[in-house]
């Protein structure tokens, strides 16, 4: 038997002897055994980059695809081609590649596999098309891993771009995120993270609501050293976000991206990074290495007076990290609604009062009265009053991290009540209405970890 490390040093130490397989047919331990014998050549799933592909399998995505001119690649990865498009030169970056969708006329056709250029990307991809993909050494024991796309079209569906294995007994860590496009684009740019094979992903977000941005506001540049706008500055403009929150997983991570718009959008870019045995620490306390990171979401309207659960998580033990929201109303009223955590889940109201009216929980008060404002832990990020209202805001808790075991709620209220006879609020549920506050439309995001 061999140890891990010494798969590893043969892998490194082989000879080119390439290898072609069905993505779908290997197993991971069968391409862990085969990365010491020589490269991969694996045929990808449907719309899918090699960076992915190679990733998710545990392998480096290499730039060029060695075909020798002929579709044997394809066959000896259980397709058959039904034909090839301009007697199979290459024409596209995101070629060789075999055609899979039914709805397309090229369908079952092998095309871009003569005349390969040394170099033709890690990172493209066609939403119709299965890519051959040469992977090398061994990813899984790298450090630090990740990529990055260059001037990128962004899909209107779903695409995998990412994907990273880990070895045995080890864990990971996304630590950064960042992206850039023309005008309004990222604000509208879905990312999601699947998290040790999850069928619905952990994270799934716009990168101005993970910054605690809303209505598309990139008026200033600023940064904490968790989120933040890097470009921007005038509407007219492209914008840049990054988002270094620690995303822990234990097997496999796979990060896909789309646009929300329904049409495609070039010039996209995008940088994702991650290390390999990294603690994660929240207020001076390492993290179990069982830790998740969930983000729980609410978009939608509430009445006056209506409670809104931030944070639900009904069993277990963990730390709720950080919050953000946009609010559209019609006046600041909707600015009286206390923030209540209740742990164990079922507490009785009114559990640990977080804030005496929203400006507490986001460190200011008297409605914002100083304006937007973006101080390391929170932020008044949006504020308009013109018209109604709209404002949006971020609070971090790596400084005051709110623990809990046997599960956590966190309420917030749009708007509050005084009590009849001390007058005093949020330490009631009936009782006089403060001001006038209306029906608000509400996007909320709560990032949690669990164990």
């Amino acid at each position: 038997s061999y140890s891990f490390c010494t798969l590893l040093d043969r892998g490194r130490k082989r000879k080119k002897n390439i290898k072609i397989k069905m993505l779908s047919s290997i197993p991971w331990l069968a391409l862990l055994a085969a990365a010491t014998q020589g490269d991969q050549i694996i045929l990808g799933g449907q719309g899918d980059t090699c960076a992915y592909t190679c990733g998710i399998n545990g392998f480096k995505c290499l730039s060029n695809v060695p075909t020798g001119n002929s579709t044997d690649g394809f066959t000896k990865a259980g397709v058959t081609c039904k034909g090839t498009v301009e007697n199979g030169r290459w024409s596209h970056e995101w070629e060789p590649a075999y055609i899979s969708d039914p709805a397309s006329p090229d369908y079952g056709k092998c095309v871009g596999y003569t005349a390969v250029p040394l170099y033709e990307g890690c990172n493209s991809h066609h939403p119709t098309a299965q890519r051959l993909c040469h992977c090398g050494d061994d990813e899984t024991y790298r450090w630090h891993f990740g990529t990055g796309l260059s001037a990128w079209v962004l899909p209107p569906q779903e695409t995998n771009v990412y994907g990273h294995i880990l070895p045995p007994g080890s864990t990971g860590v996304i630590t950064h995120m960042w992206l850039t496009c023309v005008k309004f684009c990222a604000d509208s740019t879905v990312i999601r993270i699947y998290v040790d094979g999850e069928a619905t992903p952990s994270i799934d977000m716009l990168p101005p609501m993970a910054a605690g941005v809303g209505f598309n506001d990139s008026s200033s540049i600023w940064g904490t050293k968790w989120i933040g706008l890097g470009a921007g500055g005038t509407p007219d403009r492209g914008t840049a976000w990054f988002n270094n929150f620690r995303i822990p997983f234990t097997k496999s991570i796979r990060v896909t991206l789309h646009h929300q718009s329904g049409t495609a959008h070039e010039g996209f870019y995008f940088i994702i990074r991650g290390a390999r045995d990294m603690p994660i620490q929240v207020g001076g306390y390492t993290l179990p290495k069982t830790a998740k990171l969930l983000l729980q979401k609410f978009e939608g309207t509430l009445a006056p007076l209506e409670w809104l659960a931030v944070t639900d998580v009904p069993t277990g033990s963990g730390v709720h990290f950080a919050s953000t929201i946009a609010v559209a109303s019609g006046d600041l009223n909707f600015l009286e609604g206390c923030y209540h955590s209740f742990s164990p889940y079922g507490e009785a109201f009114p559990g640990v009062l977080l804030s005496t009216g929203t400006e507490d929980y986001f460190d200011s008060g008297w409605y914002f009265n100083a304006g937007v404002f973006r101080f390391p832990v929170s932020g008044n990020t949006h504020l308009d009053t013109k018209g109604g209202v709209t404002w949006s805001a971020y609070r971090l808790h790596d400084q005051d991290p709110l623990f809990f075991e046997d599960g956590l709620k966190v309420l917030w209220r749009n708007g509050d009540v005084l009590d009849p006879t001390t007058k005093t609020k949020c330490y009631t549920q009936q009782g006089e209405v403060v001001g006038h506050p209306t029906n608000s439309t509400v996007v909320s995001y709560a990032w949690v970890y669990v164990w």
